[in-house]
């Protein structure tokens, strides 16, 4: 099986590989080799997106791209996935969350799902929203390090690494696949009497 991940970013790559590793069994026999590539793709997107449409919009193109690219070279019969992650924002009530989505693609059919999400501080929020900065860059500041996006990310900053990016895009892919590994609960017709 040909795992694509839209991303060459340690925190996607390895969140999408650690959820994978947690389905062994499940979504594929034990046995079964994966082999993962990383592309980078572009989301079409805003460098942060801003709201959940556009989170699920990126990690849909992201998907698409890489399965597009895998798919010229996958040999016959060779099952191929590709997974487009994408971390951003939405605002609720004036209120900031910070979110991790996947997208999972087979070349017919889109799954999704996302981690939990976490509050801004007021002065992330107000930095992106309001004056158009990238949350990668606009961290490094707040957190007055270098290259946090590619390392613990917003989230290990603002949990002190009790949950990190990885941890986020992890989550979101486990959710994006479980229409996959629970595909007889997933097809199931519900009789309401």
């Amino acid at each position: 099986m040909i795992i694509g991940i839209a991303s060459t970013r340690a925190p996607k790559v390895n969140g999408v590989k650690r959820a994978f590793e947690k389905l062994r069994g499940v979504l594929f026999s034990a046995g079964d080799q994966l082999k993962f590539e990383s592309i980078e793709s572009d989301s079409g997107v805003s460098a942060t997106p801003v709201s959940i449409a556009e989170l699920i919009k990126g990690s849909r193109n992201r998907a698409e791209h890489v399965f597009q690219a895998l798919s010229v070279r996958a040999v016959m019969n060779e099952l191929v996935l590709a997974i487009g992650v994408e971390g951003g924002l939405y605002n609720v009530g004036g209120i900031t969350f910070l979110q991790s989505w996947a997208c999972v693609h087979d070349g017919a059919d889109f799954w999704f799902g996302s981690s939990g999400s976490i509050q801004l501080p007021g002065a992330l929020s107000h930095a992106v929203l309001e004056e158009g900065k990238d949350l990668g860059k606009v961290i490094d500041a707040f957190a007055e390090q270098r290259d946090v996006r590619s390392n613990q990310g917003t989230w290990g900053i603002l949990t002190h690494d009790i949950v990190t990016r990885e941890d986020s895009f992890e989550l979101a892919a486990i959710n994006a696949l479980a229409p996959l590994f629970n595909k007889k609960l997933y097809q199931k017709e519900f009789n309401q009497r």
